[in-house]
């Protein structure tokens, strides 16, 4: 596994990039990312598509 740096709005995140690239939370990540932090309920679809992969 490598480690990545993922910035967001001025904050940095330390987070390890998994070996399976279909890891469900990857597709978390990926998935809020795309989000406003206003959007709850965008935030609220990630959440439960990190549920149904889990």
């Amino acid at each position: 596994m490598t480690i990545q740096n993922v910035v967001t709005d001025g904050w940095t995140v330390e987070r390890e990039e998994p070996s399976n690239s279909s890891d469900a939370m990857e597709v978390y990540f990926e998935c809020i990312t795309t989000c406003s932090l206003e959007d709850g309920e965008c935030v609220t679809r990630c959440v439960e598509e990190l549920r149904e992969r889990h």
